[in-house]
């Protein structure tokens, strides 16, 4: 199975997934490049900046990911 379908395999069951998601629990290192992909094939994937805790400290912003 590629990196794909994993990914929209995921979005289906309804997952909210950031690249940290994908990196941790999927193995996926180019998360963004993924979905830019499946939007190529016409996946209608939406996406919102969602706020999270850094490890040294302090917030973040990194882009969630759904369908």
């Amino acid at each position: 199975m590629n990196q794909e379908m994993q990914v929209s395999i995921e979005l289906k069951k309804g997952r909210k997934l950031t690249s940290l998601d994908a990196r941790d629990e999927l193995g996926i290192l180019d998360y963004p490049k993924r979905i830019s992909n499946l939007r190529a094939m016409g996946v209608a994937i939406k996406d919102r900046w969602k706020r999270v805790k850094k490890r040294t400290g302090g917030y973040t912003r990194v882009k969630e990911y759904y369908l």
